[in-house]
Parts: structure tokens; sequence; C-alpha cells
């Protein structure tokens, strides 16, 4: 059993760690982390990236609405 238990990012690669959900992405995915959307009356997600999940129930937002 050669095979590492970890997967090993591709080389040359640059992951970056999004400050709102944690996720690991790339560089094309930037916007989606970093870029802050205008969505609904929700004051709660109101200014946050599309990559954000509203955490209130009752949010209207589109982009960030409770999915749980």
């Amino acid at each position: 059993m050669s095979q590492s238990s970890t997967a090993k990012p591709e080389p040359g690669v640059e992951l970056l760690s999004c400050w709102n959900c944690g996720e690991d992405y790339r560089r094309e995915d930037r916007a989606r982390h970093t870029e802050p959307v205008r969505c609904g009356p929700c004051i709660v997600c109101a200014g946050k990236p599309a990559c954000c999940s509203c955490r209130l129930m009752y949010c209207v937002c589109e982009v960030h609405r409770y999915r749980g």
C-alpha cells in the first residue's frame, strides 16, 4: 500500500483559504469568496460574498438563503 490517504494538491495550483466559509478555493473562484453580493433585505448576510450561507431561518435572499 504505497498510496497516501491524504489528497495532495496539484503541482503549481495555489489554493487560497476563504475567511467566510472556510473552503479552499482557486483563483478562478475568487469572486465567489471575496466580492460582496447585493442581496435582499436580510441584515445578517447583506454585503457578504456568495459563498456565505445565512444561518437565519427566515432569510429571503436568493444567494444566501438558509438551505438547512
